[in-house]
């Protein structure tokens, strides 16, 4: 099986599952804006942020550490070696942060709603925090279906819960803490699966834990950084503004948060072909990896934002409830930070594979400081538009930093052919769209998207060379 067949399939699959997994948090949305109203999910919101926020401090950037190291050895016994260390690591940073949150929340000003449900919920993060590390292991194998489908039966067996205590009734309390007790099953299925690859268990080899920090610092810098201007939006929105504007802003964020999974689950599995042709000094590899990698999320990321524009109202609507309608415009604006995500994801990549992690510190550090200046002006100001203008414009900020940082190391010019045909194809259906949504939204959205892909097919976007290569299974 080839490389690049081996990517696809992957890739196809875990696309696959994936998508059920989006369908079934969908409903799982639903029920959840159902069960608590829009105040309600306001204080879920901003628990979510809270916890999310320190668990983010205990990353470390240890998945990408993780995967870079994994992916320079090839023996079992070396991979042991590596997952095992950097796996205590992680377990212990996790720990401490579980302990520390529900203290900590204590001295800020939040509904005593917050600081209680923060208790029952952190036991979420502690689990997925170690999950989102292991996932490199099966990045590397190109296993990332088994991965995905733990996510999938977690949000499945998570929605049959919601769902009953929508029929018998729930609180906020009640469902933080069924999230939990969830999380602490998958983590069980999941280190099953992984007995396959790795042995897992405590490691304490302290002479490579210094090589893991020294390699891992700047990335741990950057998580800091990156979660200022990432989470700081929803922490300060709850302390300036209503649950119910929280509420309002939340249920578009995690529509956002949900589609950004994909292009971190994408280039986790390029990043070690990144890395080897890097290693290597095969550039002529890496450029067409890059090049490839750049095109399919111009694909990708202007149809989502097109079909996005679209049915946004409509979506909420069916997501949230009617209570939710004035998140559709919210969510216009989130799309395009999620795109603005997708190559923000590709470049910080490159950098880790190019291993100069440490070029981008500054950089984060200014977008840090200009997001969370931004986001004291203009949040007490204009409420959740102050925080989702601001959004886009730090991620746009990102990406062009890490690109001027990748191109200082790399001299590689992409070929800009494939995005500029691929808005072409996106004005064509969304002004189609946008013509025959006030007839029937459903039927706009089939429209728009068929037109999509025909104006991309009738202007070769697409390399048909490089689609039989994915599905060429020869060597």
């Amino acid at each position: 099986m080839s490389v690049a067949n081996k990517i696809f399939t992957n890739t196809l699959w875990q696309l696959v599952i994936r998508v059920a997994t989006i369908v079934v948090g969908v409903f799982n949305l639903a029920l959840i804006t159902r069960i608590l109203g829009q105040t309600g999910f306001g204080f879920y919101t901003t628990v979510f942020a809270f916890v999310q926020m320190f668990m983010i401090l205990a990353d470390l950037g240890l998945f990408l550490t993780l995967l870079r190291e994994i992916s320079a050895v090839k023996t079992r016994p070396e991979e042991s070696h590596v997952v095992n260390n950097i796996f205590t690591i992680r377990f212990f940073a996790s720990l401490i942060v579980l302990l520390l949150v529900p203290v900590v929340i204590q001295f800020f000003p939040y509904d005593p709603m917050v600081k209680t449900g923060v208790i029952y919920f952190v036991f979420v993060f502690f689990f997925q925090s170690l999950m989102s590390t292991l996932n490199a292991v099966f990045s590397k194998k190109l296993d990332m279906p088994k991965a995905a489908s733990i996510d999938l039966l977690n949000k499945g067996v998570y929605l049959v819960a919601l769902f009953y205590l929508f029929k018998a009734g729930g609180d906020l309390n009640t469902v933080l803490l069924l999230h939990s007790i969830i999380f602490a099953a998958s983590f069980g299925i999941y280190y099953l699966l992984l007995k396959k690859y790795v042995s897992l268990r405590f490691a304490w080899d302290f002479v490579y834990w210094k090589k893991v920090f020294y390699t891992t610092w700047p990335l741990a810098v950057t998580v800091v950084l990156n979660l200022i201007y990432f989470k700081a939006d929803i922490l300060i929105l709850s302390a300036f503004h209503s649950p119910e504007d929280v509420g309002l802003y939340g249920a578009p964020y995690k529509v956002l948060e949900v589609l950004t999974t994909f292009p971190h689950m994408f280039m986790s599995l390029i990043l070690p072909l990144f890395t080897a042709a890097w290693l290597s000094k095969n550039v002529a590899k890496l450029k067409v990896l890059w090049q490839y990698s750049f095109d399919f999320f111009s694909i990708v990321s202007i149809g989502m934002m097109v079909g996005t524009w679209i049915i946004s109202r409509h979506l909420m609507i069916l997501l949230a409830g009617e209570e939710f309608a004035a998140s559709g415009a919210i969510l216009d604006v989130l799309v395009v930070a999620t795109a603005t995500i997708f190559f923000g994801t590709l470049f910080t990549y490159m950098v880790v594979a190019l291993g100069v992690q440490k070029k981008m510190i500054k950089y984060f550090l200014y977008s840090a400081i200009i997001g969370a200046v931004g986001y004291f002006i203009f949040i007490p100001r204009y409420s959740y538009w102050g925080a989702a203008y601001m959004t886009l414009f730090v991620e746009a900020l990102i990406v062009w930093f890490a690109y001027l940082v990748t191109r200082r190391h790399l001299e590689i010019r992409l070929n800009y052919r494939v995005f500029n045909k691929s808005i072409l194809a996106g004005v064509v259906a969304l002004a189609l769209g946008v013509l025959l949504r006030q007839y029937n939204i459903y039927l706009a959205a089939i429209v728009a998207g068929s037109s999509y892909l025909v104006v991309l097919y009738l202007t070769k976007a697409i390399d048909k060379a490089l689609v039989k290569e994915l599905f060429n299974k020869q060597t």
